[in-house]
């Protein structure tokens, strides 16, 4: 039996649907084609000519890779193919010049998928909840909206004054539902700032972002770069009025944001939002991973190295032996 790797194209298709992933509504089946083209790579781990595993990684922004699309077939699973082909996509990850971030999402309960993480390096980054609602009324308290901002020059500055800010709290911008990243100007494109929504509170000293987007639902994705969302007139008024005019459009449409356990806890108790199970957010730069791979190799040299210097104090130490016991029998003659 022979084990190996290659990327995997559309024609792959069946032998992909043969997998016995024990899963009843698989997306992938849906969408195989698209995760194999633009922006997407997805790999196998084959047994001989039997695909037993897939992973892959869509890449955002150019520099952002986030891997996932773990599937395995449950006839294989007790060979460690899951953790085998996560890892064959990192290294895939690695070697692309344009990738400069890897990392992975993982649901809270899911604690198989973060001992593959773990076992292959990628540490934990922060944990959110993916709010959603479909009314705001609760959190309303007829306080005035906020003024938009429509320069993207203005814009920008913002950006810059937040998530851009090294001496700034929160460092991590949610690019899209699911997909938060460690913030780096190159997920903030003109096209990325034209199409957030951006509002200044009445005294200038507070943001908020908000766009559309659809993840199999329509959202009005909400971005708050502070914790006191709670604290701020007007702030809930201004999102559901752009919630309003998405509900026009989509009845079914909901309110999304991302928040963290301390800020969740921060919500009254009649608060609207559902909260799914979270998401864990694990990733390193490149710069990182390569680091600890060079640093691991040091520490295989290393040990190489001491094991080469126990053999020779062993053969010495045998020679000295023999010698020793040659000396014994040549004293014993004399």
């Amino acid at each position: 039996m022979s084990v190996s790797f290659r990327q995997l194209t559309a024609d792959d298709f069946d032998l992909y649907k043969n997998m016995e992933t024990g899963l009843e509504d698989d997306y992938m089946l849906k969408v195989f084609d698209r995760l194999t083209t633009k922006g997407n790579a997805l790999f196998g781990l084959f047994e001989d000519e039997t695909l037993v595993a897939v992973a892959g990684y869509t890449l955002f922004a150019g520099e952002f890779a986030m891997l996932g699309r773990l599937r395995s077939d449950k006839r294989h699973r007790q060979n460690g193919y899951g953790t085998k082909i996560t890892e064959y996509i990192l290294n895939a990850a690695r070697q692309t010049p344009s990738v400069k971030w890897i990392g992975a999402n993982t649901e809270l309960h899911n604690k198989p998928a973060q001992k593959v993480l773990e076992k292959i390096g990628l540490p934990h980054v922060i944990t959110f909840y993916a709010a959603q609602a479909s009314t705001l009324t609760p959190l309303m308290t007829g306080d005035t909206e906020w003024t938009i901002v429509d320069n993207r020059h203005e814009k920008r500055q913002w950006i810059e004054e937040t998530y851009l800010n090294p001496s700034f709290e929160k460092s991590v911008f949610p690019y899209e539902a699911y997909y938060p990243f460690p913030a780096r100007p190159s997920l903030f494109s003109d096209e990325k700032v034209d199409e957030m929504d951006c509002y200044i509170n009445p005294d200038g000293t507070r943001v908020l972002f908000m766009w559309r987007e659809v993840k199999g639902t329509e959202y009005l994705h909400v971005v708050y770069p502070w914790a006191d969302f709670n604290e701020q007139p007007g702030l809930f008024e201004t999102v559901d009025r752009s919630f309003q005019m998405l509900k026009a459009e989509n009845p079914e449409a909901l309110v999304w944001m991302d928040l963290t356990q301390e800020e969740a806890d921060t919500l009254p108790a009649d608060h609207p939002f559902d909260f799914p199970s979270p998401w864990m957010l694990h990733g390193m730069f490149k710069k990182e991973a390569d680091s600890i791979e060079e640093a691991n190799q040091m520490m295989d040299e290393l040990e190489k190295e001491l094991s080469d210097l126990n053999d020779l104090l062993d053969k010495n130490q045998d020679r000295l032996n023999t010698l020793s016991e040659q000396t014994n029998d040549l004293d014993s003659k004399i």
